[in-house]
């Protein structure tokens, strides 16, 4: 155990002596060079700019991290799920990194890729994300996830009963914003071009999940396999994570745009490299 996880148990340390870490570390620096250029030719003022990279950094980071979540046993797969995420930051003016932050805390609270069930800090840290995320949006729907995601850890192996409490928190946000809101889902169609798309990804990831029968990655403070009916969980709450901004059409869409790159991810990275 590091020093980091004494104090959380959902922190994952991107320990340099790994390749793959590596690579990603390295990666870090182009993007948010990347990102920070398309600033300046739009426009922007320094600060602006300096903030672009920054979160186009993070984009990346995020996008890669999200997908070791969801697919722990492909490593592969997380760099081109890195790609698409910052492509999507980049052409996406709209898309949400309090969104995509969200979704994949939420997964790691069920999957516990960590290995320990999540400490206190740890549940208000991510149902305050979640909540926040909810209002932001405005996503009722996301904090209806983030119960079904406490509500999991809470009832599954190994199970954490202090997270009912936590769902209940999040099924209360949900009805603030719904109250808040009033009736505004579907009040803007996708289109159908969007609408065919989105449901090939959808169909595609939930094969990627029936084809997920065992995981043999292992967590990082215990070193013991993961839970496949974690993992599979996890991948559920991602899904849903996307699938939930829909009801608010094109801008629920254009917010979501980072977490349904890594749901495209999944299955072209599985077509891409296959299980053995």
């Amino acid at each position: 155990m590091n020093l980091l996880n004494r104090f959380t148990s959902i922190a994952r340390v991107l320990d340099p002596r790994y390749p793959t870490n590596r690579a990603v570390l390295l990666l870090l620096a182009p993007a948010a060079g990347i990102a920070g250029a398309m600033a300046l030719l739009r426009g922007s003022g320094l600060p602006e700019t300096a903030l672009s990279a920054l979160f186009g950094a993070a984009a990346a980071l995020a996008g890669w991290a999200f997908a070791r979540e969801l697919v722990p046993d492909m490593e592969r797969l997380a760099f081109l799920s890195l790609l698409l995420t910052f492509g999507a930051f980049l052409t996406v003016e709209s898309s949400s990194l309090l969104l995509l932050f969200a979704a994949q805390f939420l997964v790691r609270v069920v999957n516990r890729s960590v290995g320990l069930p999540a400490r206190i800090v740890d549940s208000v840290f991510v149902a305050g994300l979640t909540v926040w995320a909810t209002w932001a949006g405005p996503f009722p729907g996301l904090a209806l996830i983030g119960a079904l995601a406490f509500g999991l850890d809470a009832s599954m192996k190994e199970r954490f009963l202090r997270h009912w409490v936590f769902a209940g928190l999040c099924l209360v946000a949900a009805g603030l914003s719904l109250d808040r809101q009033g009736q505004w889902w579907f009040s803007e169609n996708l289109s159908p071009t969007a609408v065919g798309l989105l449901s090939i990804v959808a169909f595609a990831y939930g094969l990627t999940m029936w084809r997920t029968r065992r995981v043999t990655s292992p967590a990082d403070v215990t070193g013991k396999p993961l839970f496949s009916a974690r993992v599979l969980a996890g991948m559920a709450v991602g899904l849903l994570s996307g699938l939930q901004a829909l009801a608010r059409g094109q801008a629920g869409l254009e917010a979501a745009a980072l977490v349904w790159a890594v749901l495209a991810s999944v299955p072209l990275g599985a077509l891409v490299w296959p299980r053995r």
